[in-house]
């Protein structure tokens, strides 16, 4: 991270904020995805409401978590950095600035990449029945999961059609155990 040249360091911190941006945004739309499909039964507008509600939720513990692990990370480096140098501290220098701006710009992406997966799969439910909300909500979380996939195929330099379709099917594999934990739960908890 702190060698090569200027333009080496802007578009090294662009992927990472992509990544960040995709990482929320998979966690967001997966997750959202098990809570509507969690929620199967209920009225429309409290699978509306749990959906966007856990998403917001899941948005801001993204945002927490991924400040702490990326400062942790940030100042294992430094620490690295400044002991290499022999300087008692970094936090008055360039290289310290430009990277507390990286966590706070990943930390962000992550945060409301996350908010915007966590829409996908509660769209439907404006628009269609329970029932059709369903299978629409996990074929456009498989169609953001492919998006997601491609485009880190693209910045990891691998097959964009395998990371894609990778990315795809762990949205159809987390509808199946949503939607089998779902039946199972319902069937075996006492209705109100």
């Amino acid at each position: 991270m702190f060698h090569g040249g200027v333009n080496t360091i802007r578009i090294d911190l662009k992927n990472l904020e992509v990544e960040a941006a995709s990482r929320g945004m998979m966690d967001g739309t997966l997750s959202t995805l098990g809570v509507v499909i969690g929620a199967q039964g209920a009225p429309p507008e409290i699978i509306i409401a749990a959906g966007i509600s856990g998403g917001l939720a899941n948005s801001f513990s993204n945002i927490f978590a991924a400040f702490t692990a990326n400062e942790t990370e940030m100042m294992v480096r430094l620490n690295d950095l400044k002991d290499a140098m022999l300087r008692k501290d970094l936090e008055d220098t360039q290289i310290y600035e430009r990277e507390k701006r990286r966590v706070h710009k990943q930390s962000l992406a992550d945060g409301l990449a996350t908010v915007v997966g966590a829409l996908v799969p509660v769209i439907p439910y404006f628009f269609f029945s329970s029932y059709m909300s369903i299978f629409i909500a996990v074929f456009l979380t498989s169609m953001l999961g492919l998006l997601v996939g491609v485009v880190m195929g693209k910045l990891s330099r691998r097959s964009m059609i395998k990371s894609g379709l990778k990315m795809a099917v762990s949205a159809i594999v987390v509808g199946v155990i949503s939607a089998f934990v779902q039946s199972r739960l319902s069937s075996m908890l006492p209705r109100s």
